[in-house]
């Protein structure tokens, strides 16, 4: 009988909209943990996201060209690489249904007690309830955040988070 590989899990990571800028993002308002995070990411399997957090990272870039903090070329360079360093290439779309009723008693019980937005607690549900909710131990899924409140309130709730601007990345 073979000996299974040490240290080895199948996780689903989870990358909320925070983590999607940081993986094409290259000024350097996005270098914090931006390093750390596309080393995670180019070697790790089981990359997710919800579709809401595509949008809502292809809504950063266009806030940022708005508002002149990236250039016209730099706004075209990162949502053209949002859909080919991810969607084209290993990002995978899981989420919950959002008309399922599980998602509004959450968001509302999320909002009131961490007043987090309405995205990022359908983040949570999804980690906690999407298609890797049946992974558990070292194989449970990874919420992967730039964003401390996100990962705060994740933690709380029981998902395993990892937040990319101050932490090592996880084993």
């Amino acid at each position: 009988m073979a000996e299974p590989v040490s240290g080895y899990w199948c996780k689903a990571h989870y990358l909320d909209a925070s983590a999607l800028v940081k993986l094409v993002d290259d000024s350097a308002g996005e270098s914090k943990g931006r390093d750390a995070l596309r080393k995670y990411y180019n070697e790790h399997a089981g990359m997710y996201a919800t579709s809401y957090c595509l949008a809502e990272a292809f809504g950063v870039f266009k806030r940022k060209f708005l508002q002149q903090e990236i250039t016209k070329d730099q706004y075209l360079k990162y949502v053209q690489d949002l859909v080919g360093r991810t969607v084209g290439w290993k990002l995978q779309i899981d989420e919950v249904d959002i008309l399922l009723p599980i998602v509004w008693t959450e968001a509302a019980r999320l909002i009131s007690k961490y007043q987090v937005d309405f995205l990022d607690c359908f983040q949570i549900v999804t980690a906690l309830h999407g298609r890797a909710r049946v992974l558990v131990g070292e194989s449970k899924s990874i919420l992967i955040t730039a964003d401390r409140e996100l990962a705060k309130a994740a933690r709380a709730e029981g998902a395993r988070v990892w937040e990319c601007i101050s932490e090592p990345a996880p084993t």
